[in-house]
């Protein structure tokens, strides 16, 4: 079992959380000693502290297979797949008891074709600003104009058919991720964080969010609203009667912006790990919030209760960023998976469960790290690709090693 090429991950994972280094530790002394029973034992308890971490998830596997629980290993081995291709498994040794069951033949084969390219999408231009980092996109239908958000460069662009790019609204503290109107088309509601990887970063600003109201007619700035705190407001949306729903990508929390004032809504902290897109139903008597980890959560605002949405077996849950509600269905953008893919989510007449899916884009080379898209009519807008991976040590960008951003265009129907 290749755990030390995998503790590389989980540094990344859990740097600073010494007691489940201390239980990892533990994991790798059970196994090398073969009390495989503790080993499974510290193995699940990892696994419950941080679902789908790579290392975690591979280790629980073994830990299954070693203690002869065929159908727990493959169960697990599943999702690890459908996560990441790219992980060898095939031939550890700890998996010889399940090597010849056609689970496990299943699973090998599952993993080339997690690797099918599918092309639904066409590329409809190119941004003339490179280094703008772009993550929300909005499509302004009075005005007929196209919007995009910039992490970079921390500014609101407008850009033509042809992709040139003119600032739309500079006045922006921070990185600026979500963009979203009202149904009037009168405000326009901005998202924005401080990040590393913005220009002019001070480190004294670290975790600072803001959501901004501008008014779209004058481009001017109506309000900010602040709160105290270190906060990743990735995205949000807003209701017919105006208030809006936000999510913090670093506390599992969800905040809200009613009768003017920003306060904390819902907190998830027992239920979720690293909320990133939302989305409302037709009706907006559901919100739908993806986790990073965990798939979508659920709140039912009329019947004020929530859950997590039922996944089949063949998707995985892991890897969601943006999500958009079309025609009962789910569209996600999957971009901590490997491959990087959009899937198509239907859900049943109570949108509580999934019950069918597509894969809309796989395993492009375009796709490099989608996160955000907006809708127009039956048709889905989104940036393929966006140089989050291109940042050094220093979070300076080499413009050498990425493209200018690019918009692609998939009709639904």
């Amino acid at each position: 079992m290749p755990k030390l090429k995998l503790f590389v991950l989980l540094l990344i994972g859990i740097s600073g959380f010494a007691q489940t280094k201390v239980l990892y530790d533990q994991s790798i002394e059970a196994y090398k000693s073969k009390d495989y029973v503790l080993f499974l034992k510290l193995a699940r308890q990892l696994d419950s502290i941080r679902p789908a971490h790579p290392a975690f998830t591979y280790n629980l596997a073994s830990a299954y297979a070693l203690n002869g629980s065929k159908e727990e290993a493959l169960s697990v081995l599943k999702k690890m797949v459908l996560a990441n291709n790219t992980i060898a498994f095939e031939d550890d040794a700890d998996f010889i008891s399940i090597k010849n069951d056609k689970g496990f033949k299943d699973l090998v084969e599952l993993k080339n074709l997690q690797s099918k390219t599918i092309k639904n999408s066409v590329e409809k231009l190119q941004l003339s600003e490179k280094d703008l980092h772009p993550e929300g996109l909005l499509y302004l239908e009075k005005e007929k104009l196209w919007l995009s958000s910039s992490i970079r460069n921390k500014k609101i662009v407008s850009f033509d058919a042809f992709g040139k790019c003119s600032d739309w609204f500079a006045d922006c503290s921070y990185a600026v991720f979500a963009l979203k109107t009202d149904h009037n088309e009168k405000y326009l509601w901005v998202a924005c964080s401080a990040i590393p990887e913005m220009k002019n970063f001070a480190k004294e600003t670290d975790g600072k969010s803001e959501i901004l109201k501008i008014e779209i007619a004058t481009k001017k700035l109506v309000k900010r609203y602040t709160i105290e705190g270190n906060h990743v407001f990735g995205d949000l949306i807003v209701a017919k009667n105006n208030e809006i729903y936000i999510s913090d990508s670093v506390e599992p929390i969800l905040y809200k912006i009613e009768k003017d004032n920003l306060i904390l809504w819902k907190d998830l902290r027992t239920e979720a790990f690293n909320l990133q897109g939302i989305t409302f139903n037709a009706s907006e008597s559901k919100l739908f919030v993806a986790d990073y980890l965990k798939g979508i959560f659920v709140i039912d605002l009329k019947n004020k209760k929530d859950f997590w949405l039922e996944f089949p077996k063949e998707v995985s849950k892991k890897g969601i960023d943006g999500l958009l509600f079309y025609n009962n269905s789910l569209i996600a953008i999957e971009n901590g998976v490997v491959p990087i893919r959009l899937m198509q989510f239907n859900l049943n007449e109570a949108q509580a469960k999934i019950i069918d899916f597509k894969v809309l884009e796989n395993n492009r080379e375009e796709l490099n790290e989608p996160a955000l898209a907006t809708l127009v009519g039956d048709k889905l807008y989104y940036f393929a690709n966006s140089p989050w991976k291109f940042y050094d040590k220093n979070f300076q960008l080499d413009e050498n090693k990425f493209e200018n951003p690019k918009l692609f265009e998939l009709d639904l129907k």
